[in-house]
């Protein structure tokens, strides 16, 4: 396992990530940002000051010093394309390797729209859309279908340099207005929009859109604090967005734990999103979770990863988990497996829909999560370690519903006044549906509990009011055999049938 460093600067931030990689799969285990704002003394003269110069310097050769710390075996440096517009590019570049080794690879603009796709397109399932990224300087439109960019397009705009591209006072009571009267006017510009039709969904990314999306969570009461995938309401932005304008174009305000940026450039970010919403009629926007550090290490890091969109992004980050976090002996994969068999089998007397395919998948690949807090009732511990745990390409909801399922192993772990927490993502419906998908995971581990894969296949056959499980084995399988009865109580209360195991 290879431990990589991965060192990125633009015009306002240093970033330094250190994770761990095992072929296509990786493990932040260390996240450093430094604001150091190279671009406001670029834009005046062509040149980095050296006092910036020797700011950013000291900043890299601590990260080397954290990367030696780590025994990091291999960094790589990348640098936005801001830094093609300074004169003092080379001697910047020269001056940081004489001093830390660090060699540079420069993007170009073009590599910095697919490094964005790649983050976005691998962590939300909208197969077909309009990506709109927000940075401090530029707006960014990707438009793609079938996980394939078609068109995109950079506007020279954003958070931090609207107002000044205006030539407008930040204070004014007519700023908010013109700001967004000037960003429709240029989106009815843009050609690549016409492309846009009924069927294209919207995904925003960047920090504004991470930002806007805690504000309309705390306004709702949304139960869950997920970032990644959550479905912004065009009636709730409106909500937030009239409290912010209301805030004014203030910099020295913030809002207190919800945001790093003044309220300025949020307010102006807001307006770009506001000006967009009503130009193309967005009823709603997925938003993205960190695409910046994700789209990086699929660019530079990951590189299989990113030679072609995942097809099955739950997949990769059930993988991903068990790659980094199984313990030595865990028999998730086969517990997984005998799970969905197991689902298939029982589909008689369950009747759930697909719909729940995905949650199972999720509790069934972590079903011992839990253990890694406590193993006495790890499977409460393992809801927590679901709800927070990266999972792409699904909804709320799926996550959700797997950390239920995880928990009703022991379906008299389910409490009622937890599960109205969640009222607004749940329903009677899904209640039953965890208590059985829980027993069937359950059930799959007892099958599996000298960790030997024994049992290879399940056969189901339903005869009145008894299931009788008909085992596939390899070798002896009466451990497992008489674990997997001990479930008969539990089976009888949740699906009404007696369990007979053969």
């Amino acid at each position: 396992m290879e431990k990589v460093g991965l060192v990125y600067i633009n015009g306002n931030i240093h970033r330094l990530v250190l994770l761990e990689l095992e072929g296509t799969y990786f493990n932040v285990f260390e996240d450093i940002t430094e604001n150091i704002r190279l671009n406001d003394d670029i834009s005046s003269g062509a040149l980095i000051k050296a006092g910036k110069v020797k700011e950013s310097l000291n900043v890299l050769k601590m990260f080397r010093k954290i990367c030696d710390n780590y025994e990091i075996t291999k960094i790589i440096a990348v640098s936005s394309s801001f830094i093609l517009t300074t004169k003092n590019q080379k001697s910047y570049f020269e001056e940081i390797y004489n001093n830390t080794g660090l060699n540079f690879i420069i993007m170009q603009p073009e590599d910095e729209l697919k490094m964005i796709y790649s983050g976005v397109i691998n962590s939300v399932d909208v197969p077909k859309g309009l990506i709109i990224n927000l940075s401090q300087t530029e707006t960014n439109l990707i438009l793609y279908n079938r996980r394939n960019i078609i068109n995109s397009k950079t506007l020279p705009f954003g958070t931090h340099n609207l107002c000044e591209k205006l030539k407008i006072e930040p204070s004014s009571p007519e700023a908010v207005t013109k700001m967004v009267e000037f960003v429709k006017k240029e989106i009815e510009k843009v050609e690549i929009l016409s492309n846009v039709d009924s069927e294209t969904a919207f995904v925003g990314a960047g920090s504004v859109f991470s930002t806007l999306g805690k504000l309309a969570r705390k306004s709702t009461h949304y139960s869950l604090d997920i970032e990644n995938n959550y479905i912004l309401e065009t009636p709730i932005f409106e909500k937030v967005f009239s409290v912010i304008k209301e805030l004014g174009l203030d910099k020295t305000k913030k809002l207190k734990g919800i945001s790093e940026d003044s309220v300025d450039s949020l307010l102006s970010g807001l307006c770009i999103i506001k000006a967009i919403n009503e130009v193309l009629n967005i009823n709603q926007i997925s938003i993205s979770g960190d695409t910046l550090r994700e789209g990086l290490i699929y660019s530079y890091i990951a590189i299989e990863a990113n030679d072609k969109p995942f097809s099955d992004m739950l997949g990769y980050s059930l993988e991903n988990i068990r790659t980094f976090k199984d313990q030595k002996y865990s028999n998730t994969a086969h517990v997984y497996n005998l799970a969905v068999i197991l689902f298939k089998q029982l589909k008689v007397i369950h009747k759930l829909p697909r719909m729940y395919i995905k949650a199972l998948r999720i509790a069934a690949s972590m079903y011992d999560c839990g253990k890694r807090i406590c193993f006495d009732n790890h499977e409460k511990y393992g809801f927590n370690v679901i709800l927070n745990s990266t999972l792409n390409g699904v909804s709320h909801k799926d996550v959700l519903l797997a950390a239920f399922t995880s928990l009703c192993q022991n379906p008299d772990n389910l409490n009622l006044s937890d599960w109205i927490k969640y009222k607004d993502l749940l329903n009677e419906e899904d209640m039953e549906a965890v208590k059985k998908m829980g027993v069937i995971i359950k059930l799959a581990d007892q099958l599996d509990k000298s960790k030997k894969g024994n049992v290879i296949d399940v056969c189901c056959d339903i005869l009145g009011d008894s299931v009788i499980l008909k085992t596939v084995v390899k070798g002896n399988a009466d451990f497992e055999i008489m674990e997997g009865m001990k479930l008969g109580s539990t089976f009888k209360k949740v699906f009404k049938k007696y369990l007979e195991i053969i």
